[in-house]
């Protein structure tokens, strides 16, 4: 014998309930009234689910974790300009701590495995944000699980570097230097002449410059004509400021490891100038510092990488490593 539907059972009860008013069948016809409200309220319970089993929509942004990055190297700034272009990036392709492919299987499999395949449960990702449609229980893990993977990949570092100039006894005794108190280091970064910031993972090698380019005028291109001598200037430009190529590597989680190439550029001006048979030209006249070395710096503390304790200008270059 079949069960009666939900809907035949709403009709039943409605036509029992005229039918009782009209006729006045009795208590006998009122108990089977209430008996079929009853059946017909635990047949609807049945087919909803508690608000615990039924799916709920949530959005997390997970670019963080899905950031690509590329290893960017500074070209050195050389005593001479040069007319030739800047060397090509490097055709290596992106990587970064965890594909989107590689996240949303990764979910998948870890938690609760059975749960995808029910009814309205869905998990995608576009443009780095994550779209998944769960009930409470899941969405609970997966907030957990994404806070246990930025913990545990969390290697980003944010590297300063800094040019100070100094004189006489502070540049001997800074120039052989390692780490520097808080208050030394906070006299010194007021009087940098220039800083660049670098950000990027654990072992990505990371470049930025932080200064002007200046333009002057470095020699003529001549032409001979029948009669005529045509001298077209050749422009020329020089950088001024902090320049910085820098691969930190994240070291028992109190320091990091440094492989640094740092320099800084001054250039004096007015630029002086010499007269040619075709127009003046300009003659700069460039102080560089330049550093290359590798060194264990402690996380959130600044150190001396190098220097020049000599010289018409002495500065030194300092460095502070923090996590990001």
């Amino acid at each position: 014998m079949r069960r009666p539907g939900l809907l035949a059972l709403g009709v039943l009860a409605g036509a029992l309930a005229v039918s009782g008013q009209e006729e006045g069948k009795g208590d006998a016809l009122v108990r089977e009234l209430d008996r079929l409200r009853t059946l017909l309220a635990e047949r609807i319970a049945m087919a909803t689910p508690p608000p615990e089993q039924q799916p709920v929509r949530r959005t997390y942004d997970v670019a963080d974790l899905c950031l690509e990055m590329r290893d960017r190297a500074q070209p050195p700034e050389d005593l001479e300009p040069s007319r030739y272009p800047l060397p090509e990036e490097s055709g290596e392709e992106p990587w970064g701590a965890l594909q989107v492919d590689q996240l949303v299987e990764l979910l998948r499999m870890g938690v609760e495995p059975a749960s995808w395949e029910h009814e309205g449960a869905s998990i995608s990702v576009t443009n780095n944000r994550l779209f998944v449609s769960a009930i409470p229980r899941v969405q609970g893990k997966i907030e957990r699980l994404l806070a246990w993977f930025r913990k545990t990949m969390d290697r980003r570092l944010c590297v300063e570097v800094a040019a100070v100039p100094v004189r006489g006894e502070d540049a001997r005794r800074l120039c052989s230097a390692g780490e520097l108190t808080a208050e030394e280091a906070q006299r010194l970064l007021a009087q940098a002449t220039g800083a660049v910031t670098l950000a990027g993972w654990d072992g990505h090698v990371a470049g930025g410059r932080v200064g002007r380019e200046i333009a002057y005028v470095q020699d003529y291109d001549v032409e001979v004509a029948e009669g005529a001598v045509i001298g077209d200037p050749v422009a020329a430009r020089l950088f001024a400021g902090c320049s910085a190529q820098v691969m930190a590597c994240l070291d028992d989680g109190r320091g990091a490891i440094l492989h640094c190439e740092l320099q800084s550029s001054a250039v004096e001006e007015p630029l002086p100038v010499r007269p040619t048979p075709h127009g003046d030209i300009e003659l700069p006249h460039r102080r560089l510092t330049r550093a290359q070395s590798s060194f264990w710096a402690p996380l959130g503390q600044t150190v001396v990488a190098g220097g020049c304790a000599v010289g018409d200008e002495p500065c030194v270059i300092l460095v502070t490593v923090r996590r990001r």
